[in-house]
């Protein structure tokens, strides 16, 4: 039995090597593809961005902490208000009473514990968090907060002056249109936003709920 059993081991692993080492190419091409976000930190490692990052709109933390089990880098702020908005004008799914939104931040505080100083958790929102940071200070910023059109055209304003040359400028759920009850206008914001300040728009292969990604020149 064992005879059989090592040779089928050894197989296995060469084919585990081979996934990661065909991903590391495609990853590191010119133009990367990215299969899903979950692949972001890898090319951030890739690109040694292993500085400072931001993620906006964090709720329970699962992505925070997913960058932060992959990612190489320092510090990760996880900027989410994590409170309850009256304002109309203020459209978002997750806009829930401020009763849920502590337990959902308490999630958070938990989830992300464990990686002690490497994450930061910021209770504020977008706009209230940008002025804390330099230009040209972060990695990357990873966007997913409100969705509708001006919000996202907003963070985009906001938050490229601090991110420095070559580094990451990305976000969740490139696509336009009523997703869940909401008006989405992400990919129309990033598209204008990219094409007035000369970037590329990558976008990894979900077929649904898609990551953009521009890199910055250096």
């Amino acid at each position: 039995m064992n005879s059989l059993v090592r040779p089928l081991k050894k197989l296995y692993r060469c084919l585990l090597d081979l996934r990661e080492e065909q991903r590391l190419i495609r990853l590191g091409q010119p133009t990367p593809v990215l299969v899903d976000r979950c692949e972001l930190p890898l090319l951030l490692n890739i690109l040694n961005l292993r500085g400072e990052g931001v993620e906006i709109g964090v709720q329970r933390a699962t992505f925070s902490s997913m960058i932060l089990e992959t990612w190489g880098g320092a510090r990760l702020h996880s900027v989410d208000p994590w409170r309850s908005f009256d304002d109309p004008s203020y459209v978002d799914k997750a806009n829930a009473p401020d009763s849920v939104q502590e337990t959902i931040f308490q999630t958070a505080k938990q989830r992300l514990a464990k990686f002690g100083d490497r994450s930061v958790m910021v209770r504020a929102t977008s706009a209230e968090a940008a002025p804390g940071f330099a230009e040209d200070s972060l990695d990357f910023v990873y966007i997913d907060a409100q969705h509708h059109y001006e919000a996202v055209r907003e963070d985009l304003e906001l938050w490229h002056p601090k991110v420095r040359p070559g580094g990451i400028l990305a976000g969740h759920d490139y696509l336009d249109g009523m997703v869940g009850g909401d008006l989405f206008g992400v990919k129309k914001a990033v598209d204008e936003f990219a094409a007035t300040h000369g970037l590329k728009v990558w976008v990894t292969l979900e077929k649904e709920y898609a990551t953009w990604i521009c890199r910055l020149p250096e």
